[in-house]
């Protein structure tokens, strides 16, 4: 066990390295081409509850996907509660705060959302499998989630994101999809 945890440690000291090294014009650029994939997709077209993060560092910025969802469509933000994720509603300008890592999240006056009302997870990562693992930042926020969460989990990130399966931990949950600059990746063919 010790060695799985080390490897992934590893991995992730080395995926957030390639990304940071991205400069801000690639990282706009991959935005912007991974927008484009979802224009025919079924479950964006359809989503009518989405929820999305707020960008910390280079991760990438789901703003601009957002941007062109469906009109009629509400988005929600992760707040941290103890150990476990609530969504409250969120859009551009919307006050924030701050909390474990630096992270951005929603005042906890901002209207929540249940969890069974969520169609699909926008989720952020430092690495996704080839078989949709996702390796995120070790808090296992994302995980918990995805125990009861019923919504679509798709992981976004740049393309070098993207790579081998490594050995997973039992709590670990996967992904549905992954979105990147270069493809639309759905692990289940029912999506």
């Amino acid at each position: 066990m010790a060695d799985i945890k080390s490897d992934k440690s590893a991995l992730r000291r080395a995926l957030r390295s390639a990304r940071d090294r991205l400069t801000d014009e690639q990282r706009h650029l991959a935005c912007q081409s991974a927008r484009k994939h979802l224009d025919n997709w079924r479950i964006w077209q359809s989503a009518r509850v989405i929820a999305s993060y707020l960008p910390h560092q280079s991760e990438f910025d789901p703003s601009g996907l957002l941007a062109h969802r469906c009109s009629g469509s509400q988005v929600v933000c992760p707040r941290v509660v103890g150990t476990t994720l609530r969504f409250h509603l969120w859009q551009e300008g919307d006050a924030t705060e701050t909390t474990v890592g630096g992270v951005l999240q929603p005042l906890a006056s901002a209207e929540s959302v249940s969890i069974e009302s969520i169609d699909l997870f926008i989720t952020p990562l430092l690495g996704c499998g080839r078989t949709g693992m996702r390796l995120g930042y070790g808090g296992g926020f994302y995980d918990r989630l995805f125990v009861t969460a019923r919504g679509f989990r798709l992981g976004v990130g740049y393309a070098q994101q993207h790579i081998d399966d490594w050995q997973a931990e039992a709590h670990d949950k996967r992904l549905d999809g992954f979105l990147s600059d270069s493809a639309l990746v759905l692990f289940h063919a029912e999506h």
